[in-house]
């Protein structure tokens, strides 16, 4: 049975019906007759040549509700592009592709699109990554609607979604992200911030919906802090009360990494980000602190993993909790070194943004 519990500071849209997303669909390509909808796909070259992007291409042809589509590429230089790839983006009207420089990764990529939709005014701007192959119309439709529905009101929607396939994923919100922001209201105690962060089912989902005057007006990180960023700045910018998440659905396929050589750099740049976000915040932004919020940080990564394991063998799941323990052992080891000196988080080394990794 679908729950329909609120919590926290905002909105959550749950999936109760599902035989009427076809009638919402088509509700909203009414409305996408006054109100512009575009959708940005931010993309490294690397996903040019996987199947997740040719399905969702497929799906988005038939999404009559979308009136722009914006490639936002990096990795790969135009001529290329165009002899290799040109040919599939061609016969689709109201696709755009941008090209960035490879150093930017998804957050430049997206950024440069976002700008570019709001420029065509878009009345309301989506972002889809592009290495979901379980992406379907139907839950764009959902996203968007709730921004696009003039009695709805929300101004800002974030999808999320179950990280299950045969076992679970989403290591990094559920064993670093999560437990973070937990030690870090352990130390600091309840922040507005905090509160609004943790309101989130999933604060790393890339799928987002926004109207135009929020959109033009956000900040992007260029690097994996890219989510979190975005969800600050919508913090400071738009009433909670005017703020959504949607639920995207289950058997959610996206493509995922081996733990050791991808998701540690991300979390360095994730704790940058968020550290540097909670300074602006009034938060303290020194050694000392980072070093008492990654000490009680290990306790709760404990915590989450205990949680993971015991919903692992509910639900009759593979779980390897020996090497879930060594990746929370990975990312506790990054954030004490990382506050070793103040302001350490904000020089650490940036990950490679050549791939895009499992969140």
């Amino acid at each position: 049975m679908a729950d329909f519990a609120q919590a926290g500071l905002i909105s959550t849209l749950q999936r109760l019906n599902d035989t009427h997303i076809a009638a919402l669909e088509a509700e909203l390509c009414e409305i996408a007759k006054e109100k512009s909808i575009g959708v940005v796909l931010p993309c490294h070259a690397s996903d040019l040549e996987r199947p997740a992007l040719t399905h969702i291409q497929a799906e988005l042809a038939r999404a009559e509700f979308v009136s722009a589509i914006v490639l936002s590429v990096n990795g790969i230089e135009p001529a290329d592009f165009e002899r290799k790839f040109g040919s599939r983006f061609s016969g689709r009207g109201g696709v755009c592709v941008l090209f960035n420089s490879s150093g930017g990764g998804k957050g430049r990529n997206v950024r440069q699109a976002v700008q570019f939709l709001c420029k065509q005014e878009c009345d309301v701007i989506a972002t889809q990554d592009c290495d979901v192959g379980s992406f379907h119309r139907g839950d764009l439709a959902r996203l968007c609607y709730a921004v696009a529905h003039p009695d709805l009101r929300f101004r800002y929607a974030k999808a999320y979604y179950s990280r299950v396939t045969d076992r679970m994923y989403g290591r990094v919100s559920r064993l670093f992200l999560s437990p973070l922001l937990h030690a870090i209201v352990r130390v600091s105690g309840h922040h507005p911030l905090l509160d609004f962060l943790l309101s989130f089912r999933y604060p790393l989902s890339g799928e987002v919906a926004m109207a135009r005057e929020v959109a033009c007006d956000l900040a992007f990180t260029d690097g994996w802090g890219l989510e979190i960023g975005q969800l600050c700045e919508v913090f400071r910018r738009v009433d909670p009360r005017n703020v959504c998440q949607v639920d995207g659905g289950s058997s959610y396929d996206h493509k995922h990494q081996p733990a050791a050589t991808a998701l540690v750099g991300m979390v360095t740049e994730i704790a940058r980000e968020l550290f540097a976000q909670l300074a602006v915040e009034g938060l303290p932004d020194n050694a000392e602190y980072q070093a008492a919020v990654a000490k009680v940080y290990r306790r709760e990564a404990e915590h989450a993993l205990r949680c993971s394991a015991a919903l692992a063998r509910m639900n009759a799941l593979p779980f390897d909790e020996p090497g879930e323990a060594a990746i929370i052992e990975a990312f506790a080891e990054r954030l004490f070194a990382a506050s070793t000196s103040a302001g350490a988080l904000r020089s650490a080394f940036s990950s490679d943004q050549s791939v895009h990794e499992e969140q």
